[in-house]
């Protein structure tokens, strides 16, 4: 293997973090920041990389900019209650430019001190999101419901908090669960580490968007000129 392969994270990007969350100071990270570079940043660096040609093959307009799809360690704390300086996990999250992650439909995976995990969905609720989605679902009930059935089978889990009213009671029975989501997404973890620290992790990461692939492109429209949290 070349120094260009990915290697997977080592226990002590997992150690880090768990560190950091009881020593969340300028202190202990200028103390440790060669460390956080060497076991997180770069090799979550490398495997953006690595990721790239496949993700563009779903959405060819993702940002392919490193700095924009690799999560900083370094928190904005100006409009948050939580005032930590540093966050204790990191993620990479593939979207299309122009706007936050916060406000994009994206993919993504994400390690922290509990495990590593992966899918794709909105940050937090999104009206504007939601209504071409919700369109798209109405418009190819059969369609939708089978490619979601498909991704909970692979053990995917749906997310996202749902109107406390039926907002949708003429809709079909089983796309109304769906429906009625503030906002949406499907997502897996796991607390069995061993894997991220191998090789092996960039192919289940593969065939993970591989499998999430046709709803993003359904959800967001690729194949049509439409906004998915982001420029088009």
């Amino acid at each position: 293997m070349s120094e260009t392969d990915f290697q997977g994270f080592t226990q002590d990007a997992f150690k880090f973090f768990m560190e950091i969350a009881f020593n969340n100071n300028r202190e202990f990270y200028e103390a440790n920041k060669e460390r956080y570079k060497k076991a997180v940043l770069e090799p979550m660096r490398l495997l953006a990389a690595k990721l790239l040609p496949d993700v563009l093959n779903i959405d060819p307009d993702f940002d392919t900019r490193l700095g924009a799809i690799v999560s900083r360690l370094r928190r904005d704390t100006r409009f948050s209650k939580d005032k930590s300086m540093y966050r204790d996990h990191s993620w990479l999250g593939f979207r299309r430019p122009g706007k936050r992650i916060s406000e994009s439909f994206t993919l993504y995976f994400e390690i922290s001190p509990s495990g590593y995990g992966y899918g794709m969905g909105m940050y937090s609720p999104d009206p504007q999101l939601m209504k071409p989605m919700r369109e798209r679902m109405l418009a190819k009930p059969a369609r939708f419901l089978e490619m979601a059935q498909e991704l909970e089978r692979a053990g995917f889990k749906i997310e996202g908090d749902a109107y406390k009213r039926d907002r949708f009671p003429d809709a079909p029975e089983a796309l109304r669960p769906y429906l009625n989501l503030k906002g949406i997404g499907w997502h897996y973890s796991t607390a069995q580490v061993s894997k991220s620290m191998t090789p092996e992790l960039l192919n289940e990461l593969k065939s993970a968007f591989a499998a999430l692939g046709p709803m993003y492109r359904f959800l967001c429209g690729v194949d049509r000129p439409q906004k998915c949290g982001g420029i088009k």
